[in-house]
């Protein structure tokens, strides 16, 4: 058991935290060191974002030292906030240290077709067509499109032709927002 790892995996989904535990064979000559250093760089990265954004996922492979940071915010982010981001992170004296023969650093934002896993998420894309599969306590999750109608603290209301639904966040099994192109 020496060179097994075990990862606890925690996020936001839902408007609750999930978590997962998992072990594998590290490769990696102390696993405890890379654990510790993946929070110091979290913790990092965190106090060198601006008010209003959050950090949505932050990859770092030890062995190439590449550092992945997905950041979102209830605004749409422009490429030159990303870039301003990555530009504080790549000069920041802490991860200098961390990195001394640098590192490959990609700073961006959820994906096209990323699923929604906050509530500011829904918020910014009312308006739109969302893909949701939920569950209404049948056995069976529902499936549909919807036009995102509002959002607030506790779910979101949605509407399929003339009906109109509140779905609680903590029914939400996946949501992703629609791309058309008419």
């Amino acid at each position: 058991w020496n060179d097994v790892v075990f990862f606890i995996c925690s996020f936001y989904c839902n408007n609750s935290f999930k978590y997962i535990i998992f072990w594998t064979k590290s490769g990696l000559k102390d696993p405890l060191f890379f654990f510790k250093s993946m929070e110091n760089l979290r913790n990092i990265v965190l106090s060198l974002l601006d008010d209003g954004i959050e950090l949505m996922d932050l990859v770092f492979d030890v062995r190439s030292d590449y550092v992945r940071v997905v950041v979102d915010s209830i605004g749409d982010l422009s490429i030159g906030q990303t870039s301003r981001i990555a530009k504080r992170i790549r000069n920041d004296e802490s991860i200098l240290s961390m990195f001394p023969n640098g590192c490959k650093l990609e700073v961006g934002t959820p994906g096209i077709g990323a699923p929604l896993s906050r509530n500011f998420q829904y918020k910014k894309n009312i308006g739109r067509k969302i893909l949701l599969d939920y569950s209404n306590n049948s056995d069976e999750p529902i499936s549909k499109v919807y036009d995102l109608v509002s959002a607030d603290d506790k779910g979101i209301n949605v509407k399929i032709k003339n009906d109109e639904v509140f779905i609680n966040y903590d029914n939400i099994i996946s949501a992703k927002i629609k791309v058309s192109f008419d």
